[in-house]
């Protein structure tokens, strides 16, 4: 009987979205947003499917292990996003629309000329002017890139009028209208980022016949674990749960930030080798001698591109000095500096990022980027690109509630243009929040330390490698790593190449990592991935309530302040002292009985306050409880809340985490 309730009150769930449906499908929204109305039958067409696939997924979640990885070396709790702890301090965020005013400016790429025609809505000016006869002019400044400082430079403006073909080598520009003769009365500024057609790809010149070669395309957001978007993005993880995707469930960070987790990913080495092996990052010229994927890519004959948000903290720039050559074929870091500095922006009140860019939302100037990018090449040749925000996740772990139903449109305009018969895709964050209310929770250490990571195989790539989606399928519930990521990439650029001999070198890191085309060993560990001691979520960890725990406290509190004498920081930072113990928990191998008498020499982990700045960090820490020695690499040592407010007078990104500047910020 319960069943048949259930299935009436669905059903007449899905009526009212129908009759939804044809109430909004007159509507129009004015607004720069994404239009969500536009594909609203379609999901409502496609509910009716999806809800006994997500049914069954919630059933088989509920009816499956305890752990996300499970075996002799490695047993990853599963955690509920929803727990009565989460949901205590959770509550979503409506989402916010940056204007009610429709362009006024409209770049609209012509299919058949391959360039770019500007659109003045002339009605729109009506209604800005109040009036049809009022005269106004428009405007545009191209957008170069400065390659000394990997920034942008501004040309001159220039007059257009209705029609305008924009000349094919202006990739970016500033447009704004304003009443003749009252250049300071702009009716309206707006900003555009160009995907100009670069030409039919050269056909490469093989005696044998040439394999198909897979689009990849990578769909970055920042500080997301797989718990978080399950708990803030439920729309997105349905939709990342259909036919065609796989889930890393045991995909496990190696560093602490954002730098180093896609340096592993992009590159194959941990920021320490290549800092040896290669060059120091900090030295102009460092990066674009850095090997990276896409150069990879590149020589394979596929079309590259990079995009990324708020410019300041970007992955290459914050306190590095960037590329000096254009890292890829298409790359947006220049526009959207420009756009950040002429068209006004807005912080939503939970907001520290800028919410707004002009009209629009700030991580959609990369998005469409990403999506341009798509339209004009995926049916026409192999393409990769990155396209990575940070604006709305980085800062808030409810920020991402916000943008639900705003993400689950870009997915559903990807497939729309194909991309999901064309591309492997791939859904992935660096880390969860690194600081904040999550990290109190019992599960912050895990929250923290499983980003998310989903990658899609398109039907075609199923149907003829069904070797690789049956690894996939393996290593859902494998643990795996950035190394193993960066392994996949290689993989898929060898599958297009018409010399099967020809191999390119795996992670310089991490040897025993594989492509995820290949099933990791059931009985792998965090060493065998490539993941420090700190950041393994394999092993238990049993907590200690003893009063001699702040010994070790106090061991770490010393080697931060030996680290920062080593750095000759003490004149600028101030020495730090134990405030109280957090938690402390030894490590129980998984060999051993969880009430074993801890051994006189144990690996522990430590939570703990200084009174500097009510700093808080967490540490991994070899300590001997007879000798009171301890062994522990301080740039691993955690921070586990924001240094924004105290390490204003320290540039460097590890030092800024244990140093609480003496003097007080400049107002």
């Amino acid at each position: 009987m319960n069943s048949r309730v259930s299935a009436f009150y669905k059903w007449m769930g899905f009526c009212f979205l129908a009759v939804l449906v044809i109430y909004l499908l007159p509507w129009h929204q004015n607004g720069v947003e994404r239009n969500f109305n536009e594909n609203i039958t379609r999901i409502v067409e496609r509910s009716l499917n999806e809800s006994k696939e997500s049914e069954s997924t919630a059933e088989n979640e509920s009816l499956a292990s305890l752990y996300f990885v499970e075996s002799a070396t490695c047993k990853i709790p599963y955690v509920d996003p929803f727990d009565a702890e989460a949901s205590a301090i959770y509550h979503p965020f409506e989402f916010e629309s940056c204007s009610n005013e429709s362009a006024l400016v409209t770049p609209i790429y012509d299919e058949i000329s391959k360039r770019y025609v500007l659109h003045i809505n002339e009605t729109m000016a009506s209604l800005i002017l109040n009036s049809d006869k009022i005269e106004f002019n428009c405007a545009y400044q191209e957008i170069t890139r400065d390659p000394i400082h990997d920034s942008f430079k501004l040309v001159s403006a220039k007059s257009f009028s209705q029609g305008f073909v924009v000349p094919p080598h202006v990739q970016g520009l500033i447009t704004s209208c304003h009443r003749v003769g009252n250049i300071s009365d702009v009716l309206q500024a707006d900003a555009f980022s160009l995907i100009q057609y670069a030409g039919p790809p050269v056909k490469e010149q093989s005696a044998n016949p040439q394999p198909r070669k897979p689009s990849v395309i990578m769909f970055g957001i920042d500080n997301l674990s797989r718990i978080n978007l399950r708990r803030t993005m439920p729309k997105v993880y349905n939709f990342l749960t259909r036919n065609g995707w796989y889930e890393m469930q045991g995909y496990n960070k190696i560093g602490d930030n954002t730098f180093p987790n896609l340096m592993a990913i992009l590159t194959g080495y941990s920021l320490e080798s290549a800092k040896k092996k290669i060059c120091d990052w900090k030295t102009d010229g460092c990066l674009n001698r850095t090997p990276f994927v896409w150069k990879h890519f590149r020589n394979a004959s596929y079309l590259t591109a990079y995009a990324e948000d708020e410019s300041s903290m970007s992955t290459f720039n914050y306190l590095k000095p960037g590329f000096v050559a254009q890292p890829t074929a298409y790359y947006q870091r220049p526009f959207h500096m420009a756009f950040e500095s002429f068209l006004p922006v807005w912080k939503c009140r939970e907001c520290s990022m800028k919410y707004c860019i002009g009209r629009r939302i700030t991580s959609s100037y990369v998005y469409d980027f990403g999506r341009e990018f798509v339209r004009r090449y995926v049916d026409e040749r192999p393409i990769w690109g990155l396209f990575w925000s940070n604006s709305f996740s980085h800062d808030d772990y409810r920020l991402p509630s916000k943008m639900d139903d705003y993400v689950l449109q870009y997915m559903l305009d990807f497939e729309e243009d194909g991309v999901f018969e064309q591309s492997i895709m791939i859904f992935l964050s660096d880390q969860g929040n690194r600081y904040g209310p999550l990290m109190s929770l019992s599960s912050g250490f895990l929250e923290n330390r499983l980003p998310t990571m989903f990658i899609y195989l398109p039907p075609w790539f199923r149907a003829h490698y069904p070797e690789y989606a049956k690894a996939l399928q393996v290593n859902q519930r494998r643990l795996t790593s950035n190394y193993d990521l960066y392994n996949t990439l290689l993989h898929i650029i060898e599958l297009g190449s018409p010399d099967k001999a020809a191999t390119l070198p795996r992670s310089h890191d991490c040897p025993k990592c594989k492509s995820l085309f290949e099933p990791a060993e059931e009985l792998r560990t965090c060493e065998d991935a490539g993941i420090p001691e700190h950041y393994c979520t394999c092993v238990p960890y049993k907590t200690i309530s003893a009063k001699w725990t702040k010994r070790i406290a106090n061991q770490v509190i010393r080697s931060i302040n030996g680290y920062l004498a080593k750095r000759k920081l003490t004149g600028i930072c101030a020495n730090l002292t134990l405030s109280y113990v957090h938690t402390t928990g030894v490590k129980i191998d998984l060999d051993r009985k969880f009430h074993d008498e801890v051994p006189d020499v144990a690996v522990y982990r430590t939570k703990f306050k200084v009174k500097q700045g009510s700093a808080d960090f967490q540490a991994t820490v070899i300590f001997n409880n007879i000798t009171g020695s301890a062994q522990v690499d301080v740039p691993t040592i955690s921070r586990l809340n924001s240094y924004e407010k105290t390490a204003f007078c320290i540039k460097d990104k590890i030092d800024k985490l244990y140093c609480i500047c003496l003097n007080r910020p400049k107002n």
